[in-house]
């Protein structure tokens, strides 16, 4: 007889983050939440387990596909943290799943619609360096969120895949500064639901020096994209909306 299942509990707390720019009067910016969450430390090439139950908001069948317990831990610890989020939100969550579009952009979607349904909040989901970050916002706005070590190098040789004219000069003088201006991209990539397939070099803004907190729109075809970028602690987060009504 095969042992009961355990379910699947993360390593640590929830740790609720707020933008140095929430109460800005300087546009109408859509309610957020933003949290973190520790990822649990797996050895190198070990296996997922076998015998968890995975918690709401995951998907069996994709779950089942990850060949190694770092990726297991990464998908399951963003999920919590969304699940958690969303109980601040006021959201109760056995009646939701996380799908994804054509480019795997992640959103909400009741299994079974109920009668009276709130209008569901906009998601996204990071992983780096053994943190999962994950923000909400309001119904009527995608929403990006990325973060990555402050300290975190990235190679001169990469600057030209990131950028071009002044933007790539401006990496050239900072190098400290292309961290901080590639999680914004990364941030408008997911705001849009496009990732990679927008090529970062079409995000670019004039960047202050040093970039430290820091908000600005970033003009994208027919799309206005508010960006918000601040340090915290060994982080640097970056946050961006893109209004549905745009689209």
């Amino acid at each position: 007889m095969g042992g009961m299942a355990m379910v699947w509990s993360p390593k640590g707390e929830v740790e609720f983050l707020s933008s140095p720019f929430s109460d800005s009067a300087e546009w109408a910016r859509p309610s957020t939440l933003i949290g973190r969450l520790p990822i649990r430390i797996t050895k190198p090439n070990a296996r997922p387990p076998t015998n968890h139950e995975s918690p709401h908001l995951c998907s069996p069948p994709e779950v089942s596909r990850f060949s190694t317990a770092k990726r297991y831990e990464e998908h399951l610890t963003g999920r919590w943290l969304v699940g958690e989020l969303l109980k601040q939100w006021g959201i109760e969550i056995a009646g939701l799943e996380i799908i994804r579009d054509e480019n795997r952009a992640p959103s909400l979607s009741w299994r079974a619609k109920p009668d009276f349904a709130k209008p569901l909040p906009s998601i996204s989901i990071g992983h780096s360096e053994g943190w999962a970050i994950a923000a909400l916002s309001e119904a009527n706005y995608h929403v990006g969120i990325d973060a990555e070590p402050g300290s975190r190098e990235i190679s001169s040789s990469a600057f030209v895949m990131m950028a071009s004219g002044n933007e790539l000069q401006y990496l050239n003088d900072y190098p400290e500064s292309a961290i901080s201006i590639w999680t914004a991209k990364e941030a408008v990539q997911k705001a849009l639901h496009l990732g990679m397939h927008l090529n970062p070099r079409k995000v670019s803004t004039k960047w202050p020096n040093p970039i430290a907190d820091f908000t600005v729109i970033i003009p994208i075809g027919k799309n206005k994209i508010q960006l918000e970028t601040w340090q915290y602690d060994d982080l640097r987060i970056s946050l961006a909306f893109a209004a549905k009504a745009d689209y």
